[in-house]
């Protein structure tokens, strides 16, 4: 999920399968729900984090990578003494991610919890589920089962009518077979604010990602990082509440926590709504930081450090 520019776009056709041009056999089986299944999760994410290591034997610039993804996001937090542990668990958190999509029914089974705090939103207000890359990719597949049909904004790949060869595409198209499986209404990310006003305006829900680059500072994981601000101008605008969302490691497993809404008659602006959200995601990312998707992703920030995300050099 994405956060929004100014107008709106709803993508036709999502619910129909694309085709992923042959990228080998062994891109097939990987992409393969039914071949994940045969091996029982515990075994395969134990097998994932060998591989990790090994990988990582191979070729220690791995584990620099991780280590400055980590220290952009814990540093200047308590979890900061914590960098060289969280930097390995950070690279099996993806792995562990992915072959989690791969079961999409143990993802839409996911309890969700915290949904006593809906009945506190005054009927007929809007909803804005905001919620970090941070997890599994859909790991808030089990949400629309349990409060309702909710816009969710995706990038253009999503929105593309082709995908790349091989496991890259296989990857693309499970990303948008697990959304539908789910029940999300997908609306392309760019020029989506029209879609999410009238929704928000009747009274509907919608899902935004937070942590998205832009250029509003805003003090988050214990630094500054500029980002985008739609979250917060959408709940001001339309008088709906924000509702932190986001999937938690538990055990062995996961499930889907519900934050308390933040209600922007509350607060005296959308900056300090924005910046109420921040606080609650910082709380609930750094309980297990390695989760989060690094910030120096594709697409993500120019430069993130452990002194703060700038969207430009």
């Amino acid at each position: 999920m994405q956060d929004v520019e100014p107008a709106a776009t709803q993508i036709p056709d999502l619910t129909v399968p694309r085709s992923v041009p042959w990228g080998g056999a062994v891109a097939h089986l990987r992409a393969s729900e039914a071949a994940h299944r045969l091996v029982p999760l515990p075994v395969a994410n134990a097998a994932l984090d060998l591989g990790q290591r090994l990988a990582v034997s191979r070729d220690p610039a791995r584990l620099d990578a991780a280590r400055a993804a980590m220290a952009a996001v814990v540093g200047g937090t308590e979890r900061e003494a914590d960098l060289e542990h969280l930097a390995f668990r950070h690279l099996c958190a993806a792995g562990r991610g992915w072959e989690l999509m791969w079961r999409p029914r143990a993802l839409l089974a996911l309890p969700v919890e915290g949904l006593h705090h809906l009945s506190q939103v005054e009927p007929g207000r809007g909803i804005v589920f905001s919620t970090p890359h941070y997890g599994p990719l859909v790991g808030l597949a089990a949400l629309p089962c349990a409060v309702g049909t909710i816009d969710g904004a995706v990038g253009e790949h999503l929105a593309a009518a082709t995908v790349p060869a091989g496991y890259h595409g296989h990857q693309i198209e499970q990303s948008r077979r697990v959304l539908v499986q789910a029940g999300f209404r997908v609306v392309r990310a760019a020029a989506s604010a029209r879609t999410f006003t009238r929704t928000l305006t009747d009274g509907g829900r919608v899902l935004l990602n937070f942590d998205v680059p832009g250029t509003f500072p805003v003090q988050f994981l214990g630094k500054t990082v500029e980002l985008m601000t739609g979250t917060a101008r959408l709940a001001a605008k339309t008088d709906s509440v924000v509702v932190p969302v986001l999937p938690r490691p538990r055990g062995r497993g996961w499930y889907v926590h519900l934050d308390e809404p933040i209600d922007p008659r509350r607060h005296d602006s959308w900056q300090s709504v924005l910046q109420a959200t921040a606080d609650v995601h910082s709380r609930l990312i750094l309980a297990a930081p390695e989760h989060l998707e690094s910030p120096l992703r594709e697409g993500g920030w120019a430069a993130a450090t452990r002194d703060g995300w700038r969207r430009a050099h």
